[in-house]
């Protein structure tokens, strides 16, 4: 036996029942194999110091354990690593490695229960932090509460690309941080004793106004699974009221908005330059018609105590998760809105586009465009399927599908002309 083998290790430490201090090297790797063992990445130490009780159940319930170390790229990292601590609650592990230059050439952050690596830009390696509207991976990060995760990093500069949204037994938040990186924001879902009641702005109800209804409850009912009442005009299997109307000489959405007093909405239309119509009394409460300051149908009304708000984006198969309104002015039309129902705006994605802040569901604006036309998302579960159907229903794919930051989308006409889009998440 050759003397390497006369001394195993765990033999020498049990000789003569007196303790031996294990050889350092020995004791290096053998933490290696076991940590390798337990699929934690090379070089990261899980201390219990570093996890709360309420961030370690946030991680078990909502987020696999990671098959890759993330390791980000940023142009600025020390403002990167404040941003972070700041407002997405890291914590810096140990003291940046720094370059000849000073740069910071690595860092590790913990956050969520794990840890990321971070790192300035090396070109010389291809090694750049991501362009505006171009994250090709979003980061997870289990938060104990979506909705105030996301005010910190939304009140830190970051932008909101999705409110939070209750699904698949969590709720989640979407933001892209000032530096480029995209984080879901994922805590527990939130119960509530009674739902949340509409809010002035909300959008509340649309009707589909349309050449021939029955082709209409046709086409929708194989796309996106609508269940259509003929004798009410209401489609009755959505979270959201819609309603399918004839009027072949204005194919579209027509868009009905809570407000808190109808009397005052209609001074507020006429100041904006709008035109009021008749009053109507309606289940859901008095609507008021209108036109706005650029020739659009619109109404408004106000909701009964009981009328809840409507999701920020639905997720359920057929459900609007997401209005566009496409102006020959943003200007005139954020001037219009910003004084009849309060809308506040933020900058959108594209040239002249805009976000409105807060309602439900989610509305943006697209300006510059050859006319007015309001044009709903909505939601399905499989997206190629609903493709096909839209072809077999007459009906065209326009564009996509294509993955978006957001869902994959498809742009696409019904059999009547109607445009709108399919968004799968």
């Amino acid at each position: 036996m050759s003397a390497h083998n006369d001394f195993d290790p765990f033999t020498t430490l049990t000789i003569g029942d007196v303790p031996v201090d294990p050889d350092a090297d020995f004791a290096r790797r053998l933490r290696t194999r076991l940590e390798r063992g337990l699929d934690l990445p090379e070089g990261v130490t899980m201390t219990t110091d570093a996890l709360t009780e309420t961030s370690t159940a946030a991680l078990s319930m909502v987020v696999e354990h990671p098959g890759a170390l993330p390791y980000l790229t940023v142009a600025d990292p020390a403002a990167a690593i404040d941003w972070y601590v700041a407002h997405l609650g890291a914590e810096l592990r140990g003291e940046p490695i720094l370059m000849d230059d000073g740069s910071i050439g690595h860092a590790e952050l913990l956050i969520g229960g794990g840890v990321i690596y971070l790192a300035g830009e090396f070109a010389e390696l291809g090694l750049k932090g991501p362009a505006p509207q171009s994250v090709s991976v979003s980061l997870m990060l289990p938060v104990p509460d979506a909705d105030s995760a996301l005010r910190a990093a939304r009140d830190g500069g970051a932008e909101v690309q999705r409110e939070p949204y209750d699904a698949h037994d969590t709720r989640t938040g979407v933001i892209v941080d000032p530096f480029g990186h995209r984080w879901m924001l994922t805590g527990p879902v939130v119960a509530s004793s009674s739902p949340e009641q509409i809010h002035r702005g909300d959008l509340g109800y649309c009707s589909l106004w349309t050449a021939d209804v029955d082709r209409a409850a046709t086409f929708y009912g194989s796309v996106l699974g609508w269940q259509f009442d003929a004798g009410t005009g209401q489609v009755t299997n959505l979270s959201h009221r819609l309603g399918i109307y004839s009027d072949p000489g204005d194919q579209g959405m027509l868009c009905a908005y809570a407000v808190d007093d109808i009397d005052q909405a209609r001074r507020d239309i006429i100041t904006a330059g709008g035109t009021p119509n008749e009053l109507q009394q309606l289940p859901f409460g008095e609507l008021l018609d209108a036109i706005d300051n650029q020739g659009v149908a619109f109404a408004v009304y106000r909701p009964t105590v009981d009328d809840p708000r409507p999701s920020l984006n639905a997720t359920g198969h057929g459900e609007l998760t997401y209005m566009t309104h496409y102006t020959p002015s943003s200007e005139a039309f954020r001037e219009f809105y910003g004084r009849v129902l309060g809308w506040t705006f933020s900058g959108g994605r594209i040239d002249d586009g805009w976000e409105v802040e807060g309602t439900h569901p989610m509305t943006g604006v697209a300006g510059g465009q050859d006319s007015s036309k309001a044009v709903p998302m909505w939601v399905v579960d499989d997206i190629e399927v609903a493709v096909q159907r839209v072809r077999d229903g007459g009906g065209t794919v326009l564009t996509g599908p294509e993955r978006q930051s957001y869902a994959i989308s498809a742009e696409c006409l019904d059999d009547q002309g109607a445009r709108f889009y399919l968004g799968q998440y």
